[in-house]
């Protein structure tokens, strides 16, 4: 009976404890994987085959274990649910590295994945650095710039890894993301992951994935009020240029955390949605969730960081997980819209065109009016308008024009 029995029923999570080995080469605790060591990553990981999610956002900071997340999933696919699976890197050149420096370190030394996939050597294996089959499925490695590997095979399983570095277009083929999804189109319970470290605000396709996911925030309770919180880099306080001395001040009753406290407490977190869910489920986590990084650490990199723009936003970006916004005069969209006024546009106008000019302290507009037969009216406020058959002053109580 053993051998015609079903598998047992396991979630990502699940199989990565029991079966997943960290690699020397890729992992400072090198040794049995284990969820509870960053709890905070159990619910992404089974989120990717929740079969009531289709796609899977994480917006974070680096060095949080998102490579890691999608390893496991490769590795349960691999092992316990064969699927054709595509990992997405920003280049070519990039794919060639992971796969050799966290692809295959993992099967190696992970012996359910090694019995599945034949070594790269292993005479007539048919495996490559960048394709590897195993029974029920194959995984593919490429680079976003690669429009050629973005474009074959149909794909159930498909990991987009760090998306903010993939570049506009694949070649002229168009969005990277958009091509490696519709490679997927013909399985009905096919799964999309993106994950990224954040760039620049307004720019940023994590960012903008995010935003459209239910956005799932890590919430943690403190030790002595038990209140709830996202944690935040404004409540991180320490001594003028002492970084030993940093502590995070509970939001709710100001109890300062050690790093040891901090750990404590994030281990009783969980995950909690602030927006409606569509099928998109969306993470986002910052360092102070991390487990390998302590707060001294990150206040000593701030106050290096802190001295130039273009290490501050290494910081944003790569700590806090947050898009960079650059400085600048900027303008106040309200008070703009309230100083809008009305313009007198003649009924023979079909068309508007602008002529613009940035001087230093102004912005000069021009605007013109085109008829039908391409006779053209400058348009004005309704002070003093100009037509070519006279000069008119402003509209009267009435709402006609006085001839001037």
């Amino acid at each position: 009976m053993s051998l015609i029995k079903p598998p047992p029923h396991l979630k990502i999570s699940q199989w990565a404890d029991k079966f997943r080995h960290l690699s020397t080469e890729s992992s400072s605790e090198a040794g049995k994987f284990e969820t509870a060591r960053a709890i905070f990553q159990k619910e992404i990981m089974d989120s990717i085959n929740d079969p009531a999610i289709n796609e899977v956002v994480v917006m974070s900071c680096s060095q949080i274990g998102k490579t890691e997340v999608l390893l496991n999933a490769i590795g349960y696919y691999i092992a316990y649910a064969p699927a054709p699976i595509l990992i997405v890197q920003p280049t070519l050149e990039m794919a060639r590295a992971w796969s050799q420096d966290r692809l295959a370190p993992m099967i190696r030394d992970s012996n359910i994945l090694k019995a599945k996939v034949a070594d790269v050597k292993s005479k007539d294996s048919g495996n490559t650095v960048l394709h590897k089959v195993f029974d029920g499925g194959h995984i593919t490695a490429c680079g976003a710039n690669s429009p050629a590997s973005l474009a074959s095979r149909p794909i159930k399983i498909v990991l987009c890894d760090e998306i903010d570095r993939y570049p506009p277009t694949a070649g002229s083929e168009g969005d990277p993301v958009m091509l490696a999804k519709r490679r997927s189109a013909t399985f009905w319970d096919s799964k999309l992951v993106l994950t990224s470290t954040p760039t620049v605000k307004g720019a940023s396709a994590i960012e903008s994935a995010y935003e459209d996911s239910d956005k799932r925030l890590f919430y943690v309770p403190c030790h002595k009020c038990k209140k709830k919180q996202v944690l935040k880099w404004s409540q991180v306080q320490w001594e003028k240029n002492k970084p030993e001395t940093v502590r995070y001040i509970c939001e709710h009753c100001e109890k300062k955390w050690t790093d040891i406290e901090r750990i404590k407490n994030i281990a009783k977190g969980h995950w909690k949605a602030t927006d409606r869910f569509n099928g998109r489920a969306g993470f986002r986590l910052n360092g102070l969730y991390s487990v390998w990084v302590t707060m001294e650490e990150a206040v000593g990199e701030f106050l290096r960081a802190k001295k130039l723009p273009e290490t501050l936003r290494v910081f944003v970006n790569t700590y806090l997980g947050e898009t960079w916004e650059d400085q600048g005069e900027r303008i106040d969209d309200l008070g703009l819209y309230d100083r809008r006024e009305d313009y007198v546009i003649p009924d023979e106008v079909i068309l508007l065109t602008a002529g613009v000019d940035i001087q230093d302290d102004r912005i000069e507009v021009e605007i013109v009016g085109w008829g039908l037969n391409e006779e053209d009216f400058d348009i004005d406020l309704p002070r003093k308008v100009t037509r070519p058959w006279g000069t008119y002053d402003s509209l009267d109580e009435s709402g006609t024009f006085k001839v001037k």
